[in-house]
């Protein structure tokens, strides 16, 4: 069902992608006129830039089209379990996001590399005990998707969007998930006054792994407060369900500051924690994000 949906996308946005062409002025051999054809191409921003970091919850807002909107960051987090202790630091969790035409953006996302390290004692032949640790480092799996805006907020009505993508499989052989993992999102946005928003997302996933594939549910709800024109906040719940096959679910509690220096420049700090044993300890990173 979740490869036909994204059959679906695909289609209606090759459909819209020919009704948008046939609207564009034809090409034309005078420079001056390419440069009016191609302004007509590419979309004015609407307003400040908004971004899907640094928490869990995506926008519903797209990237216009003929623009583009690069986002990345780090994020270090730690969990222990009974004696082992495992810290992983991830950058540069790359995501370049392109607008196509009207309401639909092209994503195009990277995690990065992967840097894990697992601590824990043994016993050695003499009875002594003795601290180890092993690493883990590698890149992981890049994954495509689409970005498609349904409905803007009007009155009672929340904005809606919907996100359809694949996790391709060419991380190294310790991070990769060996396939192609299909995921949608529903993401949807209410503005409560013109400071303070309330957002969310329900996420399906089909993730594999050594034992084959299992069905992941994810779910989130993001409070948002600008502030001031240069310091935004958040707080977050989201989760897992399961966090692993045959697992329990993983409950996490976040927050953050965004720092807008132009409205095409912002850069944001987050940190979160874990509340339960399947999830993380804790976490916290460091992001930009910039269109153009």
């Amino acid at each position: 069902m979740m490869l036909q949906v994204l059959q679906a996308l695909v289609i209606g946005i090759l459909c819209a992608r020919e009704d948008s062409a046939a609207q564009r002025p034809e090409a034309s051999a005078d420079p001056e006129a390419g440069q009016v054809a191609l302004a007509g191409w590419r979309a004015p921003f609407d307003g400040p830039i908004a971004t899907d970091r640094p928490d869990f919850t995506e926008s519903t807002s797209t990237i216009p089209r003929g623009r583009f909107q690069v986002e990345g960051g780090y994020t270090f987090s730690a969990h222990r379990r009974r004696d082992r202790r495992t810290t992983d630091h991830a950058l540069p969790e790359l995501l370049l996001r392109s607008g196509l035409f009207e309401d639909v953006e092209l994503r195009i996302g990277w995690e990065g590399v992967s840097l894990t390290e697992e601590a824990f004692r043994i016993r050695n032949d003499a009875g002594r005990r003795r601290n180890v640790q092993q690493h883990d480092d590698g890149g992981t799996d890049m994954n495509v998707g689409f970005k498609v805006s349904l409905l803007e907020s009007d009155g009672l009505r929340p904005a809606l969007s919907v996100i359809g993508a694949l996790s391709l499989p060419t991380g190294a052989a310790s991070k990769t998930s060996g396939d192609v993992d299909p995921e949608a999102k529903l993401l949807w946005g209410y503005p409560l006054s013109e400071r303070l928003g309330l957002s969310g997302n329900f996420n399906f996933a089909v993730p594999s792994d050594e034992t084959g594939r299992f069905l992941q549910c994810a779910a989130s709800i993001s409070l948002s407060f600008s502030i001031s024109d240069w310091l935004g906040t958040y707080v977050e719940y989201f989760g897992f369900y399961p966090n692993e096959r045959g697992a329990d679910g993983a409950h996490y509690l976040n927050g953050g500051l965004t720092f807008p220096i132009t409205e095409d420049l912002q850069f944001d700090v987050r940190a979160g924690c874990g509340l339960n044993e399947a999830a993380d300890d804790l976490f916290t990173g460091v992001g930009f994000a910039f269109r153009f």
